[in-house]
Formats: C-alpha cells, sequence, structure tokens
C-alpha cells in the first residue's frame, strides 16, 4: 500500500510546478516516498537509509520514527568497523553476514552477537576459525533471531545443548552445514514458526536417527522447506534395530519442497513416517551403492499424497563425469527449470554403474511411470558406454511402456541408439512414435541401427531433427 501510494504521489510531483519542494509535503507523504524508493536487497537497503536521514533533522525524524515501516536494521559485514557503527546509531535490529571469516574478523563478530536482543539474522559462511569462542558468545537467548545460516569446514565442534540458550523462538530459516548439532530435535520444539531447514554435511558425530527427524520436524507446521544431506555413507540405520512403519504417519501440511542426500536405507526410514500433501519438488541424491534395496519403495506413496506432482507425463535421464541420474515432472516438457518434480541421483563415476543404478530405479518406480508418454535422454557422461551389452539398455528402458516421443541429445556416438538394434530395438518402447535427435545430421538418420530395426516393424518411426541443446 505504501508503495503505491508514494508512486502516486511522485508522479504528481513530477506534474506541479517546480517551485514545490519537499518542505511543501507532510511527514506521512515523505515517509511513503521514503518506503518507495528505499531499495533491496539487503544490503543495497543498509546503505541508502543513512543517506536520507543525512539530509536534514525531519528526514532523520521521519525516518527513525517508523524503523519497522521502512524495514531499518544494521548490516555489519566484513567491511563493518563494527562497534563503531553501533555508538553512532539508534538501537536497530542487527544482520550479521560474513563470508570467509578469519581470526582478523572475530572481534567485529563478537561485538555485534554481545548485542543479542537485537540479532534478527546470522550468516557465517566459510569459516576459517575455531568456532569456540563464537559458539560460547552464542549460548544464550536471541530472542529477535528469525534467520541462523552457519557453515563450516574442517573439524567442528559439536554445537551444545545451550546453544542460543536452547531454544529459537521467532527463527523462521536455519540453515546448518558441516555443522554437527545432535540435541537439534530439542531446539526445534521452539522453533514453532520454522519455515525453511536445511541441514547439510552433517558430519557422523551429528547424526540423528530417521525416526527422531521425522519426529521433531512434525512439529513444524509451517515448514516449506526441508533438505538434509550427510557428510558420508557412513551414517545410515543400524540394520539390527530397524523398526518396521508405523501404522499412522506425521503431516506435514506446508512443505512443498525436499531435498535428501545420503543412503537409501535412511529415506526409505524417514519417508514411512510422514507425509506431505503439498509437494512440488523432491530431489534425491544417493552416494554410491550398487543395489537400491531400500530407499524406493516408500517414494511412491510419499509423492502419491502431492496432487502436485502426480501423474507425471515426461523423464529425463542424465548422465555426467561423476553422477547421473531421472527426474520426472506432471509435464510433458524435460523438467529442467521447472517447479514441479521429482529426481534422483546418483554419485557414480564408474559408467556401466551409472546406467544400472538408474535402470534400478526406474523400475522400482514402474507403476507410477506407466502415464509418461515423452522421455529425453542426455548422454554426455555415457560415451564410452558404445558397444555395451544391450541388456542394461533393455533394463533401463523396460518401465517406459507409454513413451510416445523420445529426445536425444547425444554426442556422437550415441550409446543408446547403437546399443539399440535388431531384436533388441523391438522390446524396448513399445508405444513410440517419434524421435528426436540432436547430434545426427538429417541424412544420417535413417542409418541408425535402431531405426533401421523399427522401420521394418510394424512400429514405424517419424525421426525430426532437435535444434535446442539441453546444456
Amino acid at each position: 500500500m505504501g508503495r503505491s501510494k508514494g508512486s502516486r504521489w511522485i508522479r504528481r510531483l513530477c506534474r506541479i510546478s517546480p517551485r514545490v519542494t519537499t518542505l511543501s509535503l507532510p511527514d506521512e507523504v515523505l515517509l511513503d516516498i521514503f518506503e518507495f524508493c528505499l531499495p533491496y536487497p539487503v544490503e543495497r537497503r543498509a546503505k541508502a537509509w543513512p543517506k536520507l536521514v543525512h539530509v536534514c533533522q525531519r528526514w532523520r525524524y521521519i525516518v527513525f520514527a517508523s524503523p519497522l515501516r521502512l524495514d531499518l536494521y544494521l548490516l555489519c559485514t566484513k567491511r563493518t568497523p563494527v562497534r563503531e557503527m553501533l555508538d553512532i546509531w539508534p538501537p536497530l535490529p542487527i544482520r550479521i553476514d560474513y563470508s570467509s571469516i578469519d581470526p582478523q574478523a572475530e572481534d567485529n563478530i563478537i561485538a555485534a552477537l554481545e548485542h543479542r536482543n537485537r540479532v534478527s539474522s546470522i550468516s557465517l559462511s566459510w569459516i576459517s576459525m575455531p568456532l569456540e569462542n563464537l559458539v560460547a558468545v552464542m549460548e544464550e537467548p536471541f530472542p529477535e533471531l528469525e534467520s541462523l545460516y552457519l557453515h563450516k569446514e574442517g573439524t567442528v565442534p559439536v554445537l551444545p545443548n545451550t546453544f542460543l540458550g536452547g531454544s529459537a523462538p521467532r527463527l523462521r530459516s536455519l540453515h546448518l552445514e558441516g555443522i554437527p548439532f545432535p540435541t537439534l530435535p530439542q531446539f526445534l520444539l521452539t522453533s514453532n514458526d520454522l519455515v525453511d531447514l536445511s541441514l547439510l554435511w552433517i558430519p557422523h558425530s551429528g547424526y540423528i536417527l530417521p525416526e527422531t527427524m521425522a519426529t521433531c520436524i512434525s512439529a513444524l507446521i509451517s515448514l516449506t522447506k526441508l533438505s538434509i544431506g550427510f557428510e558420508s555413507p557412513a551414517s545410515r540405520p543400524n540394520p539390527t534395530n530397524r523398526r518396521p512403519p508405523p501404522l499412522t504417519r506425521a503431516v506435514l501440511p506446508a512443505l512443498t519442497n525436499f531435498d535428501f542426500h545420503g543412503v537409501s536405507e535412511y529415506l526409505e526410514d524417514l519417508m514411512a513416517q510422514i507425509d506431505a500433501p503439498l509437494l512440488h519438488r523432491v530431489e534425491i541424491l544417493f552416494f554410491n551403492q550398487l543395489v537400491f534395496t531400500f530407499g524406493i519403495q516408500q517414494v511412491p506413496r510419499f509423492i502419491g499424497y502431492a496432487p502436485a506432482l502426480m501423474p507425471f507425463y515426461s523423464a529425463f535421464i542424465y548422465s555426467f563425469v561423476s553422477s547421473a541420474g531421472v527426474a520426472f515432472s506432471p509435464r510433458r516438457r524435460p523438467p529442467i527449470g521447472e517447479s514441479e518434480f521429482l529426481a534422483f541421483d546418483i554419485s557414480c563415476e564408474h559408467v556401466d554403474w551409472q546406467v544400472s543404478s538408474v535402470a534400478q530405479i526406474c523400475n522400482q518406480l514402474s507403476f507410477v511411470l506407466s502415464s509418461i508418454d515423452h522421455l529425453s535422454i542426455s548422454e554426455q557422461g555415457w560415451r564410452l558406454l558404445v558397444g555395451m551389452d544391450d541388456t542394461q539398455w533393455l533394463e533401463l528402458f523396460q518401465p517406459f511402456t507409454a513413451v510416445r516421443t523420445l529426445r536425444i541429445f547425444n554426442k556422437i556416438p550415441s550409446p543408446v541408439l547403437e546399443g539399440l538394434s535388431g531384436g533388441s530395438a523391438m522390446q524396448v518402447l513399445p508405444a513410440l512414435e517419434e524421435l528426436q535427435l540432436s547430434a545426427y545430421r538429417p541424412s544420417y538418420h535413417d542409418k541408425l541401427p535402431f531405426v533401421v530395426a523399427r522401420q521394418r516393424s510394424d512400429h514405424p518411426l517419424v525421426v525430426r531433427q532437435l535444434r535446442e541443446q539441453m546444456w
């Protein structure tokens, strides 16, 4: 409301006599104009409002009389003399934003953290100094804290149960990367307003059981984004202590985005205990493993309660040097850049294992893939598979029984098109009607073994040239 009102006043000022100055405007109108003109994002806004208060005493009074409406705050960065700044300005909210932190910055950070009743946001990334001194300052409550981001590499001390005084009732965003926090479940019980929770590169010293994780996030009814990722595959459930799925599951009513990086057993146990009916995007990254016995069976049930994701109409299989994966979308185009999709990625450098891993995932999801009629493939990492036994290709394509359009974004030669010929070309994609290629010249289309075999059958193909590239 303020911005639109301010905009109207600015347009009106442009039409009236140039002899009319800001002195003629009432305080409320000036406030509207200030609100309209102060920029975002955070860094620009923090530098802009001090210029207003230095214009005159009246402007200074108007600005400081409305700190909430103008979203005023003090931004502490590497270039900020914090103690001097805090002595000059009124007691406004403090936002701390440091990256590539070295020991020389410690005094500045501690100076800001000492004003814990005013700190609303803390972002400390790429910390190259011991955390003990900072953690010691942060063992008291921060009652106004709304956002916390900590990223540390190397040896990291475990956050104590007294961290932030054991509670953060106003916290809305929590990101911990490489930070062990074993008592996190108890801490989250006090953060009912949390909207964004990201726990990445969790060291084994910070491992939290999947049933404990499910219990603590079930109380976060406002949570929209959840990311859980482990540092190594050593963080996994003990197979002798695994429990059967519960009869009732916790519902995360607001969750739209879910990311996971770890072993499939952990994902299986976690998904078995939660439902998320508003899911739009699910990204799953597995560590390298040869057999996906666990971790996939719960996925169809988990996404089956999310109407925004189902049914799937397109799939995209991709490969790189050190990973491969598959993504599914409810739209009939490759799910790159889409807001709704389900994706699996497997960290693996052996290209034949990549094909096997993707094939296992697709086959375990086969009964939710029956509606897919558009399939896209990017073979960048599979160039060495030319001449591979067609058994793995048959396994990979077996679940895609309804695909009518196949797009291949490839380099020459194509492992898929070269590997599927003769009888094997007829055993896959029985509903295929159109093949779109990005690399082969149109004059060579009819010479491809896969195309030749299909053209001789009762299911000929229309072959088209793809002009766009996937990457």
